[in-house]
């Protein structure tokens, strides 16, 4: 195959995964705990873009299911990590997309250079990218990149920064990145994409979109899986409680311990371990740690078998009950719509 068609063909299926994925951001019945999920992620994706290894219990949700890390967390450019920015302040607004990395006035610079002189870097980097051959937005993404990796103009943490603008560019029009699907992407299929240029490098680009996004698609049907045995093991006891809750705590969190249970919820620790135990009993979840104390708790969704992309004819998700939505008490048909 001539490598044109190959690009073309790569190209195409970035695209269209792209589109199942903003389709399935919008109409899945557990889109919910699974965008919490994918956020978290993305999140250590750009952490090990940026050569730190982010341990998954240094990521969590706080109050309002926002992503937050430790302290310890050394990754550049974290107030832009899920922070929405325009395409316009990119490439022509240097001083907003400065605010948009986290830096504001008074912040110290690295390399002792001021504000100024980061602005006149950035806004040779806007210049250089607007004399670039013009791509279609996929493509052109990973050039634009690529030339931001070139210029360094914020001289630490270039390459995580990098990417931040490309997803933005690229993934970042649909629904579904929270600024590392593309991290995630080529953190997956690998390939030398920091030194490649040219075809080569937009080839790489366009297969990690393709595997960053297809990673959350398959997430996707595994908790949907999970969803219904839940709703179908819900529906078999007399009394919920509170096991709802923490099934759909577990559903958005990679791990949850009774500690977890206990806060979210207000409850004793003895409380908080009874409905873990519960949940084990019903094949819910599982216990990963194999110790008496300090346990830890996963849904078991690493094995299930996977969902077709879409629903089956006649079977749309668009009208199917979420599955945490109130007034679910042992009888499914209770569960209220939340569209």
């Amino acid at each position: 195959m001539h490598p044109a068609d190959t690009l073309l063909l790569a190209y195409a299926h970035a695209q269209g995964t792209l589109e199942r994925l903003d389709d399935r951001m919008r109409t899945s019945p557990v889109r919910h705990p699974w965008s919490r999920r994918v956020a978290m992620i993305e999140r250590r994706a750009l952490a090990w873009v940026d050569d730190f290894d982010l341990p998954e219990d240094a990521v969590m949700l706080d109050g309002r299911g926002r992503v937050r890390t430790s302290d310890y967390d050394l990754t550049h450019w974290k107030a832009a990590i899920g922070t929405p920015v325009s395409l316009k302040t990119i490439l022509d607004d240097a001083d907003a997309l400065l605010d948009w990395f986290g830096y504001r006035e008074g912040t110290l610079m690295p390399n002792d250079c001021d504000r100024r002189d980061m602005i006149a870097r950035i806004e040779r980097w806007a210049l250089a990218c607007r004399n670039l051959l013009p791509s279609p937005p996929l493509m052109a993404a990973a050039q634009i990149a690529a030339v931001w990796r070139r210029h360094a103009p914020l001289g630490r943490g270039d390459i995580v920064a990098s990417l931040l603008i490309g997803d933005r560019w690229s993934a970042g029009r649909f629904n579904g990145s929270h600024g590392g699907l593309v991290a995630l992407g080529l953190k997956q299929s690998g390939g030398p994409w920091k030194t490649a240029s040219g075809p080569s490098l937009d080839y790489l680009w366009l297969q990690a979109i393709a595997s960053g996004a297809r990673a959350h698609l398959d997430l996707e049907s595994r908790l949907r899986l999970f969803a219904d045995r839940a709703r179908e093991a819900l529906g078999r006891r007399r009394r919920i409680g509170r096991l709802k809750d923490v099934l759909l705590l577990a559903m958005e969190q990679p791990a949850i311990t009774s500690s977890m249970v206990a806060r979210r919820f207000d409850l004793t620790s003895a409380g908080a371990i009874k409905l873990l135990s519960i949940a084990q009993d019903e094949g819910l979840l599982l216990e990963r740690t194999g110790q008496a104390s300090y346990r830890s708790y996963v849904i078991p969704i690493a094995n299930l078998p996977l969902y077709p992309d879409a629903p089956s004819e006649g079977s749309s998700d668009i009208f199917r009950p979420l599955f945490w939505t109130d007034g679910f008490e042992g009888d499914p048909s209770k569960t209220r719509f939340d569209e």
